[in-house]
């Protein structure tokens, strides 16, 4: 006895099982943005987001999305974007390289 399974029900398994499992393709987490709140509990070990605006942001313009970086908005008060969005992926590759020149462990005045 054969069994025939119809190839999208196979693709859309296969996907489903692979989001489940954070195996999400690189090309789709190139395009993944998350909000500050989430991206701050996630990978800035839960500091406050005026932490990160201050000790992140301030310090390297360089994040910023019209420098070229990765965060949108960083300051917030943009016309026309609500909120501090961050492009996942290039956020996690520049976390990766500048760790040790951020102080985890500073306190805002």
């Amino acid at each position: 006895m054969e069994l025939s399974i119809d190839n999208s029900v196979i693709d859309n398994a296969v996907l489903a099982a692979a989001k489940k499992l954070d195996l999400v393709p690189r090309d789709d987490k190139r395009a993944q943005k998350i909000s500050l709140d989430d991206f701050r509990k996630k990978y800035c070990l839960n500091h406050s987001k005026n932490w990160v605006r201050n000790i992140i942001f301030d310090r390297f313009p360089e994040t910023w999305a019209q420098n070229g970086g990765w965060a949108i908005n960083p300051s917030g008060r943009e016309p026309g974007i609500r909120g501090t969005w961050i492009k996942l992926d290039q956020a996690a590759k520049w976390l990766e390289e500048h760790d040790d020149a951020i102080d985890w462990h500073e306190q805002l005045a």
